[in-house]
């Protein structure tokens, strides 16, 4: 599954061009994640989306009503770049505010000095439930 997410990014990000309608270059620089519509960002190690991944850990839960979604990064034309499930059951929720607002302002400032742009369409959030013990996205239009 991890997999398919990756190869989703990546193909997103082949899609993208520059304000100039011209493609970047291997030398321009891309934003930190590309749009995608229920799919997580893949780990990171580092920087502040790494502290989020890291303060969210497994999302473990025991019931949907722990799992909750967190809006992550930035899109060029507004709305999150992707979403992250995670369980109010063990990670604080005003924590993980604080880090996915600060990581929102730095994709967004990168997204502004590359000139990145994307489609702008409207994605709707997904959901999150409770699935084998960890919260995981999913179709909001499946939750109801």
């Amino acid at each position: 599954m991890r997999k398919l997410v990756l190869l989703s990014l990546l193909a997103c990000a082949a899609c993208t061009t520059r304000a100039d309608g011209s493609a970047p270059s291997a030398a321009t620089p891309r934003a930190a994640q590309p749009a995608t519509p229920v799919t997580a960002p893949a780990p990171a190690t580092a920087g502040t989306l790494g502290q989020i991944t890291s303060l969210i850990g497994k999302a473990e839960c025991s019931a949907d009503q722990q799992c909750q979604v967190l809006p992550v990064g930035s899109r060029p034309c507004g709305g999150p770049a992707s979403y992250l499930a995670w369980s109010s059951a063990k990670t604080s929720g005003s924590q993980l505010q604080a880090l996915a607002e600060r990581h929102r302002s730095e994709q967004q400032a990168s997204n502004t000095r590359s000139g990145m742009v994307s489609d702008c369409r409207a994605i709707a959030p997904p959901a999150a439930a409770c699935r084998a013990g960890t919260c995981q996205l999913i179709d909001a239009l499946s939750a109801q």
